[in-house]
C-alpha cells in the first residue's frame, strides 16, 4: 500500500467515525424527545380524565337537591369555593377541586403533581373572564406538571432545563330540567 492510498483510507475512516458520532447523537436527540412527548401525552390522559370524572359531580353543594331550580343567591360564594365544612375532604360537588393538589402516577410509573383551580366565570364580549360574583358557569384550570427535582417534563429558556406545566381550562354550566 502506499503514501496515497493510505491517505485515503485514513480519511475514509475519519468520515466513518464522524458519521457513527452524528448518528448516535442524532438517535439520542430522537429519543429524548420522543420520551418528552410520551410524558406530555400521559399528563394529557390524566388532565382528560379528572376532566370526565368533575363533570360528574353536581355543579354546586345546593344543587344535589334536584326538585327544584336554584338562584344565584343559593350557590357557594366566590371566595369560599372549595371544601364545605361538612365535607370531610370528600369531593362531592364542583367547587371542591378549588385549590386541591394530588399526586397521580401514570401508566408508565411517572408521578406527576395535578393542581385544580376553580372559579366563576362570565362571557363579556367574546372572552370568558373571572367574575368576582356567583355565577351559573364555573371554570376548572387543570395544571399538570412532574413530581421531580430534575423535570422530565421541561423547556429550555435561555439555555436553561425549566419545568415544564400542562394547563387546560373547561367550563362547567348549571343547568335545571324540569
Amino acid at each position: 500500500m502506499n503514501t496515497g492510498q493510505t491517505i485515503i483510507t485514513m480519511g475514509a475512516l475519519i468520515l466513518l467515525t464522524v458519521a457513527v458520532l452524528n448518528f448516535n447523537k442524532t438517535l439520542s436527540y430522537s429519543d429524548i424527545s420522543l420520551a418528552q412527548n410520551r410524558y406530555r401525552l400521559e399528563a394529557l390522559s390524566i388532565i382528560t380524565s379528572y376532566i370526565e370524572q368533575a363533570s360528574q359531580y353536581y355543579f354546586d353543594e345546593v344543587s344535589t337537591d334536584t326538585t327544584s331550580a336554584k338562584q344565584l343567591s343559593d350557590f357557594t360564594l366566590p371566595n369560599n369555593l372549595g371544601f364545605d365544612s361538612n365535607d370531610n375532604s370528600i369531593i362531592d360537588d364542583f367547587d371542591d377541586f378549588n385549590n386541591y393538589t394530588v399526586i397521580d402516577t401514570g401508566i408508565s410509573g411517572i408521578m406527576y403533581r395535578v393542581h385544580f383551580k376553580v372559579d366563576y366565570v362570565k362571557l363579556q364580549g367574546d372572552q370568558v373572564v373571572t367574575s368576582s360574583n356567583k355565577e351559573y358557569n364555573k371554570r376548572m384550570n387543570i395544571s399538570v406538571t412532574d413530581n421531580f427535582s430534575d423535570p422530565l417534563i421541561y423547556k429550555y429558556i435561555n439555555g436553561q432545563k425549566v419545568k415544564d406545566t400542562l394547563s387546560v381550562s373547561f367550563v362547567n354550566c348549571y343547568w335545571f330540567y324540569n
